[in-house]
Formats: C-alpha cells, sequence, structure tokens
C-alpha cells in the first residue's frame, strides 16, 4: 500500500508531460488569414502543417525549403498582389532584402524552389481551398497551375517543395498566411 501514492503521483507527473508534450508538439498558434477575398498585398509568413517557407540564407540562389515556423526574419514574405479579376497573379520577394529575392520555382520541376533574382518564372496564383476558409492553394503560372506542396525527399534533410496537381484531402497542398506584426 505504501507504493501507492508514488504509482499515483507518477501517472499525474506522466500525464502533465504528455500534456506538455502534445502542446509543445503543435507548435506556435497561427493567426491565419482567411480566404474569404483575395489575398492583399503584404508582408507574411506562409505555414504549411507548421512549417514556414525558410531560404537558409538570405542569398540569391538558395533553396527555399519547410523550416519549423518561429516567425524568424527569414520566414517573412513580402506578397506583392497584381492584376484584376480572374487574372489576379502574386509574386513572392523575401522581406528585408532591398536586392530583392524573389521566390521562384526551379527550372526543373523535381527540385525545390530557389530565391533569386526577378525574372519570368515568379508569378503565382494563390487561390482559396473550396470550402475551407483558413486555407490556400499556391499555384505555379510557370507549371501551368500546379500547386505547391510539401515534399519529404530525406528525413535527414529540411522539408522540401514541389509542384504537381493538387490531391483533395491532402494537408501538403494547404497554406496560411499570417500577416507579419510590424
Amino acid at each position: 500500500m505504501k507504493n501507492f501514492p508514488i504509482a499515483i503521483v507518477t501517472i499525474l507527473l506522466f500525464a502533465c508531460s504528455c500534456k506538455t508534450f502534445t502542446q509543445i508538439s503543435q507548435g506556435i498558434k497561427l493567426n491565419a488569414v482567411t480566404n474569404e477575398t483575395p489575398l492583399p498585398s503584404g508582408t507574411y509568413y506562409i505555414v504549411n502543417n507548421n512549417l514556414a517557407l525558410t531560404p537558409p540564407d538570405a542569398m540569391p540562389g538558395q533553396n527555399v525549403f519547410l523550416k519549423p515556423f518561429n516567425r524568424g526574419g527569414l520566414q517573412q514574405w513580402i506578397v506583392t498582389r497584381s492584376g484584376t479579376g480572374k487574372n489576379i497573379s502574386y509574386t513572392l520577394r523575401l522581406a528585408g532584402e532591398t536586392d530583392g529575392l524573389w521566390f521562384q520555382p526551379y527550372a526543373v520541376k523535381e527540385h525545390t524552389p530557389v530565391v533569386g533574382s526577378r525574372s519570368g518564372n515568379i508569378s503565382l496564383k494563390i487561390v482559396p481551398v473550396p470550402n475551407d476558409p483558413a486555407h490556400w492553394y499556391i499555384k505555379s503560372v510557370r507549371y501551368n497551375g500546379d500547386a505547391m506542396h510539401s515534399y519529404l525527399f530525406s528525413r535527414e534533410l529540411p522539408m522540401e517543395i514541389r509542384f504537381d496537381p493538387a490531391e483533395e484531402n491532402s494537408s501538403k497542398y494547404l497554406w496560411q498566411f499570417e500577416a507579419v506584426k510590424e
């Protein structure tokens, strides 16, 4: 009977640690912009499953990966909308860079995107996911509307990004935008 209180304390400690682990594993709470109207121009974090678009460094030619969302400087993107109606398109530029490091799909479809100088490959369509006000599809004009998604190439490397036809009910295609607070 003397061990009974110790067992209860052990169970309670285990339960508390599980709750804390669950809270940590859920990551940072995202204040996502809803997709009820077209996404306005602004500075955003672009997030998929608690991972944010992040180049390893602010230099031309760097690949863009998905890394744990921490609201860091390399996770801030200036989203610029142009056009009207069905002709709305967007560009993404790494915030804080006077040289202009633009997000662009890699020339070979099976490679993760890069940041580089402004070229003809940077236009994107950002469209609402039907019946899901918290998520958006990001589609490449270069790849005829294929949607951006997370892609696990290797467990030893950061999560990569690819463009393919969107799969319904797959969270890897669902993006959220959180406005950066100035």
